[in-house]
């Protein structure tokens, strides 16, 4: 979720902000099973959303690099249907504080589906079962910071991308629900030699636990020059819908 706007941000300010060579004669080492409550966790996410849902994006970004001070913020509405992606609209883009024309926005509309479509810009979560292939796990633990009845995993990817990190989930043994997750990219924007991203999930609505919050840090340098970029991402507004059909009709019209 906060890698589209991230990658966004880089090109907006660039001041600021692989493949592998295999021996096909060697063995292959097998991945370590997950441990079941990262199983549990991803059918508990599986099962939250189920279904057609749509709901509210509101992001902003903010870079600093020596003179230059650069934002952005929009507000779109995201359509998924049993947790894929489905269509993306944006109602209001910001860009250091002049609004985007309607053709702009049109413009930002179609690459962003564009991206989405074939798979791009959003970060693989390694509780969802599409993608848990791709992470390796440490064994449940418990922490002194973590809620009573809270424990955490750490994770970990060797693929090479913007889309996989390494971090730590916290799940609830309880629910099996992903409390929150915290990672670090594998690969980071241009320029940024350090960044984190943290989800956080909650009550979206009714019988939906979903990431509501995300907030990405990062720090860079080019040249001589020093700067930090801070991304906050705020979900809500969540609703069911019958059909796919309906909810695009609701993402057109505004109404999510």
């Amino acid at each position: 979720m906060s890698g589209e706007t991230m990658k966004k941000s880089a090109v907006l300010c660039v001041v600021l902000l692989g493949a592998m060579t295999v021996d096909t004669r060697a063995a292959v080492p097998l991945r370590a099973p997950a441990p079941a409550l990262v199983l549990r966790a991803a059918a508990v996410y599986a099962a939250n959303v189920r279904g057609v849902i749509g709901m509210q994006r509101h992001f902003s970004t903010v870079l600093h690099t020596g003179p230059v001070h650069h934002t952005e913020e929009s507000d779109s509405g995201y359509l998924m249907n049993d947790g894929s992606f489905v269509k993306i609209e944006y109602v209001r883009i910001v860009d250091d504080g002049k609004a985007f024309s309607a053709k702009q926005t049109a413009q930002r509309d179609a690459q962003t589906n564009q991206d989405w479509s074939v798979g791009k810009i959003f970060f693989k979560e390694p509780y969802d079962r599409r993608f848990i292939g791709d992470y390796v796990f440490d064994a449940p633990k418990a922490c002194a910071a973590c809620p009573a009845g809270t424990v955490s995993v750490s994770f970990g990817s060797s693929i090479h991308d913007t889309q996989h990190g390494s971090g730590t989930m916290w799940i609830e043994l309880a629910t099996g629900r992903v409390d929150r997750l915290t990672y670090i990219p594998n690969v980071l924007p241009p320029h940024a030699t350090f960044g984190t991203v943290t989800e956080t999930s909650g009550w979206a609505m009714p019988n939906v636990w979903y990431v509501t919050r995300i907030d990405g840090v990062y720090r860079g340098k080019i040249f001589v020059l020093s700067g930090t970029g801070t991304f906050t991402g705020v979900f809500d507004h969540f609703r069911r819908f019958s059909t796919v059909a309906q909810g695009k009709a609701a993402l057109s019209a505004g109404t999510i």
